[in-house]
């Protein structure tokens, strides 16, 4: 590091990849362009959309301790950033800055944490106003600098509609049941007219429900393991596949065994055994192509493709992505006839987490 004397550091914002977009090399012994990094990831589903957008910088110091100032990085209010909505006709809609916040805390790493400055949108789901997201809509990001009006990046993405997901493919009961001690692939996706043209991939993610009741005190508590891959990740058709009783080697993995308590499978909404939530992501094409270049290389060349999409102005530098993704889930009764709470009790993986009957648990309420 110290033979270097200048380093161009793009600070990374919700993940670790550094972008340098599909063009030349930055030539570190040039002339200092401003280099500015937006991360954004749009869900219609989600009350706020937050926006990350942190400055490069210049310095012949060390830059990892430089990194470590917040007020090296970050632009503060010295930007502002637009969001715009364009209607079913591509025809602009509106428009509205998005508010500042430091509400969100970031993990400790190379750069500044735990404080961070994010972009935030107006709340509009809770209030059903006009900043709630649509589905299908093109929207539109651009910063501004406050000091001379000048644009310094632009990005677009269009929203997922919705997408009609059906999980698995044929199921259409409320609350299914679901055999986990199939060794058979499940099969989970949408239906080929039904997906969207704005999705390019999916995956599917697991919660486990459960209740934990002490043996001393009798104290009752309702947890669970949340959101842990079902999949080998995003994948580039309607639907996708993982192997059922996969479900209990990750609960072994999740959860600790502990002679002080004993465990049952939980209930939604009064429906016994319904324990298990299976949640289908979707993402659009700039976050699959993000997604697939930011696997670790099993190639002997060090050199990998790195992909942006925001657009800069023409004497400065843009990195990272803005795309869009949405989610569907639906809850799962487990197979009580398939003797899956059996299996639960005392089989390989698991038979060491404490589970009990269900109706253990019933008759000791």
């Amino acid at each position: 590091m110290k033979r270097i004397n200048a380093i161009l550091i793009a600070a990374m914002a919700m993940l670790t990849l550094l972008f340098s977009a599909c063009k030349p090399e930055v030539d570190i012994t040039s002339d200092y362009r401003e280099t500015i990094v937006v991360y954004g990831l749009l869900n219609p589903l989600d009350e706020y959309q937050y926006i990350k957008i942190y400055k490069g910088f210049l310095t012949k110091d060390n830059a990892l301790v430089y990194a470590q100032n917040l007020d090296n990085i970050s632009y503060y209010d010295k930007i502002r950033v637009v969001l715009e909505e364009y209607d079913a006709n591509d025809h602009f809609s509106y428009g509205y800055d998005l508010d500042t916040t430091m509400s969100i805390p970031k993990n400790q790493g190379d750069f500044a944490a735990p404080t961070q400055v994010l972009y935030r949108s107006k709340s509009g789901i809770i209030q059903g106003g006009r900043y709630a997201l649509k589905e299908g809509r093109r929207y539109r990001l651009i910063v501004i600098s406050k000091e001379n009006q000048d644009t310094l990046a632009v990005a677009e993405t269009r929203t997922i509609k919705n997408m009609c997901f059906n999980i698995p493919l044929g199921t259409s009961q409320s609350i299914s049941s679901f055999n986990i001690c199939m060794e058979d692939p499940w099969y989970v996706g949408f239906k080929v007219e039904s997906q969207p043209e704005s999705v390019a991939a999916i995956d599917a993610y697991l919660t486990f429900r459960y209740i934990e009741k002490n043996k001393i005190t009798g104290e009752v508590s309702h947890k669970s393991v949340n959101d842990v891959c079902l999949t080998t990740g995003f994948v580039a058709s309607n639907q996708t596949m993982f192997k059922p009783n996969t479900i209990f080697r990750i609960l072994s993995q999740n959860i600790k065994p502990d002679e002080n308590v004993v465990r049952y499978v939980d209930n939604y909404q009064g429906i016994e055994y319904a324990c298990i939530d299976i949640k289908l992501w979707a993402c659009d094409e700039v976050y699959y192509r993000y997604y697939k270049l930011a696997q670790p290389s099993s190639s002997i060349v060090q050199d990998r493709v790195e992909y942006t999409n925001i657009q800069a102005a023409p004497d400065k530098i843009a990195l990272g992505f803005f795309a869009s993704r949405t989610y569907y889930d639906r809850h799962f009764k487990i197979d009580v006839n398939s003797h899956n709470e059996d299996s639960l009790i005392s089989g390989q993986w698991t038979k060491d987490l404490g589970f009990r009957p269900y109706t253990e648990y019933l008759e000791g309420k």
